[in-house]
């Protein structure tokens, strides 16, 4: 991480409390050297959270991804997205970039959460956002842009030129490609049709799909590990305890 000097008078001042790199002990794999911790208090939209640290509230904007904005397709999505990778009352490890604040007053940092998790890195995998580049923060930008093209080779959410129902203007729709069984939409271990038996014969409450993005489109998701039976049915690809999220 590349630091700028801090003044006396900064160093007295709330900056202080947000940028300045304190120790962080016992932090998980994959947490850099030099973030800091917070908690999160609330999740405002797709890339940006209220976190507090040392008794005072902060509004962060997290870099290199913009989320659908409000009334936009798969704004609600994103929203569930961040608030299930940075749950209210969770710890979350920001780290800085050059630039510390936007036009807009808020604090702008890269999120990693409990386990780990780059926030930022894993909306755009996923295709809840896109990578932007807002300089001279630019850490992770190459990162960004890569993970960028596969969701986008993928379809997913706002890449996939459909809406999720909370919007209007979906992303137009990129050059399809073959469909395969290693299709990354393919979140079943096998390769089975859709079930449509009852019920009983499923060993849950809804029907089997060869895919998530079956099962959505035919109204079904998302399961929840430990909650529901047929979240064993696909792929945790990300580990978020969430199968077919939409």
């Amino acid at each position: 991480m590349r630091l700028r000097a801090i003044s006396t008078a900064t160093a007295a001042g709330a900056l202080l409390c947000l940028t300045v790199a304190t120790p962080v002990s016992a932090a998980p794999s994959g947490i850099p050297k030099g973030a800091v911790k917070a908690k999160v208090v609330k999740i405002v939209d797709g890339n940006t959270v209220d976190v507090l640290r040392g008794g005072k509230k902060y509004r962060v904007r997290l870099l290199e991804v913009a989320t659908p904005r409000r009334g936009a397709c798969w704004y609600k999505a994103a929203i569930a997205r961040t608030g299930a990778l940075l749950p209210v009352d969770s710890t979350v490890h920001l780290l800085a970039d050059e630039q510390r604040k936007d036009a807009n007053g808020r604090w702008l940092f890269y999120a990693f959460n409990a386990k780990g998790v780059h926030v930022n890195r894993n909306l755009v995998r996923y295709g809840f956002g896109k990578a932007v580049l807002v300089e001279p923060n630019d850490q992770y930008i190459k990162v960004m842009r890569s993970e960028e093209a596969k969701a986008r080779k993928e379809r997913l959410r706002i890449w996939s030129g459909k809406c999720d129902g909370g919007g209007k203007n979906p992303t137009p729709q990129p050059t399809p490609s073959p469909t395969s069984s290693d299709s990354p939409d393919d979140d079943s271990p096998n390769g089975d049709a859709p079930d449509s038996g009852s019920p009983d014969g499923n060993g849950g409450t809804d029907p089997r799909f060869p895919t998530c993005a079956a099962a959505n489109a035919a109204g079904y998701g998302p399961y929840i590990r430990g909650v529901d039976p047929e979240y064993s049915w696909y792929q945790d690809r990300d580990g978020d305890g969430r199968v077919c999220e939409r």
